[in-house]
């Protein structure tokens, strides 16, 4: 099942399509795509009558809206680790990103005008179906309701300053396209092996399989359960693979006017252009 928030109302695709939740299950299943998450099984029961209409020009926002909690994993990719110049970690780096940096997986990334060192990074996002802590390893993925494609945007400048903190730099609003759709997990013939990939303006920058994360699915959500009670709908970015802009040689960073284009097997595309917003002053 690939479950979308079209114009606030959870949706679900099908034949290129989505049809609405509520109305075309006569009201038995919710509109609000975060109490959907919370009756996933019923949804996945449910069949989708044929003759539900589909919505006409869809706007897509980001299929999980209003997560309790983003958390994200650095250097996860053993290149990444490298272009960064930075030791392979013998842990999870763990970081937070704010719930306000959702946007959807073609709205505009809005970047302070006086911004220059904004980057790009792909990234597989997991989606929380069921509440747990001290969650095994072998049991992770039976606590993912699905995953989604995400954009780490980051702001390098911010991100290295000082005592070089990570959420500021990352949870500006805009700062995290989510989408296009949540696929859940029984979808995906092999859910720890999925091709990731981003573009700008058409070039290839990064790509990647996620079978080559340095700590898998479930030492991710082992390491991270064992801090934090994890809620449904929570999201998990799980790190980017090379390809950045800042391990470019010369670095170079999105501008106004560029298009980023992320995509990641089983879930789709996002395309997201790059928009100049008011300075940022910092």
């Amino acid at each position: 099942m690939k479950i979308a928030n079209v114009s606030g109302r959870a949706a679900i695709a099908v034949d290129g399509g989505f049809v609405d939740v509520e109305s075309a299950s006569g009201g038995t299943l919710p509109s609000d795509p975060m109490a959907l998450l919370e009756r996933l099984d019923e949804a996945r029961a449910w069949q989708v009558p044929a003759d539900a209409p589909r919505i006409a020009s869809p706007t897509l926002g980001p299929p999980v809206p209003r997560p309790s909690k983003i958390l994200a994993i650095g250097l996860n990719y053993r290149l990444h680790a490298e272009e960064s110049g930075m030791a392979l970690p013998e842990r999870p780096v763990v970081f937070t990103k704010l719930p306000s940096a959702l946007t959807g997986p073609y709205d505009p990334i809005e970047m302070p005008s006086d911004r220059t060192s904004v980057d790009w990074e792909v990234e597989l996002v997991l989606v929380v179906g069921r509440r747990g802590r001290y969650i095994p390893a072998a049991d992770a993925w039976s606590y993912m309701a699905g995953v989604t494609c995400g954009q780490d945007v980051s702001d390098r400048e911010e991100q290295m300053r000082d005592l070089k903190q990570f959420t500021m730099a990352k949870s500006f609003d805009t700062y995290g396209p989510i989408g296009p759709v949540m696929t859940t997990v029984d979808e995906l013939a092999n859910p720890d092996d999925l091709a990731i990939s981003c573009s700008i303006d058409g070039r290839l920058m990064q790509s990647s399989r996620t079978s080559d994360f340095i700590f898998d699915v479930g030492q991710v959500v082992e390491h991270v359960s064992r801090v934090c009670t994890l809620e449904v709908g929570d999201l998990i970015f799980t790190g980017t693979p090379a390809g950045v802009g800042m391990g470019q040689k010369p670095p170079w960073f999105l501008q106004p006017g560029m298009v980023v284009e992320t995509e990641v097997e089983g879930v789709g595309s996002m395309r997201n252009e790059v928009v100049a917003g008011p300075p940022y002053g910092g």
